[in-house]
């Protein structure tokens, strides 16, 4: 048996030829480098780098070397390509153009299937939140139509007292912000008005915004990154959507309401975090909405706030329809709930362009997490500061439900007549179901599966499949021929409602190609605090009359 030394070679034995040869090249790429500026920190840089291992200098110099013919030969390349081209003359050049038709980016006959919708767009005459309206649609003209499709839910924004500081504030600060809030667009309208809304909705701080539907898409991605973890309802709206789809995190999505669904996620995200055992803590939050904008209820926020506590998440919850119509004061789902709202969420995003009848958005929370919106949100960054006319009349909405709360009262209490009205109809319930909860002002009714696959021949699930089908194929025109047929049934409902009685509702307007997730279709009926008892009576009997008669035929 061999002798086996008892201490091996700390390096492998280099060959003699090589470390010569390399001292004869390194000798005279040094005397070529320190005539060039800078030669002597290569120099020193190789040195250091060269750490006894010739191989390693080796395999840097071929880089370089590589790296240098890379950068010259391109333009040889590029002379080569123009050689093989043919040598045509600008007439030949203005006639290839001119023959040249393009695909189009539309598919034409989906545009005309699609038309209807267009068509179908309601245009008031004059500001719209009158619950009396004149409308021209199909090229129609209707008057005095009864409007049960306006989001201003409390109807204050109509007031004399409201209108009287509108008009002094344009009066003096005139009509535009002129600029993003950190780049004088802000005045003081506008710290008032977060002021306000912290003080009345019990937070540390609040953040305003100029536009409400893109606030969540630029609030979630400004406190996640790619490795963090987000937990959504399934029914979370559009603007929820793309603000998951921003955030660059990997989103989970549990069972609509379904607290068991969502504490299975948890527990699985949680215990395979343990597992991993990754080298930085991940970001957490659990998503959801006050009022869901596609189906009309509203989520459990105690057992919510529970499992955020134990699984250690933070709660995002998206108050856009819910702020200024749940709750005794209209102070929103945590109040709904009797609990406090600096101790249950986290962050909440508000609407003011619904309840309070204005424009833009705000953001509530402790004081670190506005500070960070305004050196690291988007929309606030660098999107335009509110009109401070709007701000104001926010502020003053606000003084009127701290002193009187009668318009939330009222608005709660024709909610609940209107889902008591189509709830209890046995006749209605074989036609249609109800998604909505009593406080919701907006009543959701959406046809029974039975009938729409009697109808139209497809489920939930079936939409689900093509929905999913389309997006893998990355089609920038989709169109589901079912899909589209109920729509358009539904519509055909708000016409004849619109003709026989002069009321109009609407569809929940649903672009699939923007959609990542699949909805129902379903007709919107919407309160507010304005109408009368007996103008609701009547209308449920209207609505309720054309919607048995047209899913009898």
């Amino acid at each position: 048996m061999p002798h086996i030394p008892e201490v091996l070679p700390k390096s492998i034995p280099i060959p003699g030829f090589i470390v010569t040869t390399f001292s004869y090249i390194w000798y005279y790429l040094n005397l070529v480098l320190l005539q060039i500026p800078g030669g002597d920190f290569l120099i020193h840089y190789v040195r250091k780098s060269h750490q006894d291992d010739p191989y390693r200098t080796f395999v840097e110099i071929v880089l370089i070397l590589y790296g240098i013919y890379y950068y010259l030969s391109k333009p040889q390349q590029k002379k080569g390509l123009q050689s093989n081209r043919p040598n045509l003359s600008s007439q030949e050049v203005d006639d290839l153009i001119e023959d040249w038709q393009p695909e189009p980016i539309v598919d034409p006959s989906v545009m005309e299937l699609q038309r209807w919708r267009l068509d179908s767009i309601p245009v008031i005459d004059g500001t719209g939140v009158n619950k009396r309206v004149t409308i021209f649609q199909n090229g129609r003209r209707h008057e005095n139509v009864l409007n049960l499709s306006s989001n201003n839910f409390l109807h204050l924004s109509q007031t004399p007292r409201v209108l009287n500081v509108a008009k002094s504030v344009i009066q003096n600060y005139g009509v535009g912000a002129c600029g993003p809030a950190g780049f004088y667009g802000n005045q003081d309208v506008h710290y008032n008005l977060e002021y306000r809304l912290a003080d009345f909705f019990g937070t540390e701080s609040a953040v305003l915004y100029g536009q409400d539907f893109c606030t969540s898409a630029s609030v979630i991605p400004a406190f996640t990154k790619r490795g963090d973890l987000l937990v959504a309802d399934e029914k979370v709206s559009l603007g929820v959507q793309n603000a998951l789809q921003l955030s660059r995190s990997t989103v989970y999505y549990y069972e609509h309401n379904n607290m068991e669904s969502l504490e299975a996620i948890l527990s699985e995200l949680v215990e395979s975090e343990k597992k991993e055992n990754l080298p930085a803590i991940s970001r957490k939050f659990i998503v959801t909405e006050g009022i869901f904008q596609n189906t009309g209820d509203i989520p459990p926020l105690p057992q919510l706030v529970e499992l955020k506590n134990r699984y250690k998440f933070r709660l995002f919850v998206d108050e856009t329809l819910s702020l200024g119509v749940l709750g005794k004061t209209g102070r929103g789902l945590t109040e709904y709930y009797g609990l406090a709202r600096e101790d249950s969420i986290d962050i909440t995003v508000g609407s003011m362009a619904h309840a309070f009848g204005s424009s833009g958005a705000f953001v509530l929370g402790d004081a670190v997490m506005s500070h960070h919106q305004r050196i690291g949100s988007y929309a606030y960054c660098f999107s335009a500061s509110l009109p401070p006319y709007t701000a104001r009349c926010v502020d003053e909405v606000l003084r009127i439900l701290g002193e009187d709360h009668s318009s939330v009262n009222q608005l709660q209490k024709f909610s609940k007549l209107l889902y008591n009205e189509f709830s209890g109809d046995s006749t209605l319930s074989k036609y249609v179901e109800i998604t909505s909860c009593p406080f919701s002002p907006i009543l959701h009714l959406r046809l029974t599966p039975e009938l729409r696959y009697r109808k139209f021949g497809y489920s939930a699930e079936d939409l689900f499949c093509e929905m999913m089908h389309q997006q893998k194929r990355v089609t920038t025109t989709r169109y589901i021929e079912p899909y589209e047929q109920e729509e358009r049934f539904l519509q055909e409902i708000v016409n004849r409602l619109l003709l026989e009685s002069g009321i109009l509702i609407t569809r929940n307007t649903i672009v699939i190609r923007q959609e990542s997730l699949p909805f129902l279709p379903s007709l919107k009926i919407c309160v507010n605090s304005g109408l009368q008892e007996n103008e609701i009576l009547e209308s449920c009997r209207s609505i309720k009359k054309v919607l048995i008669k047209s899913c009898s035929e």
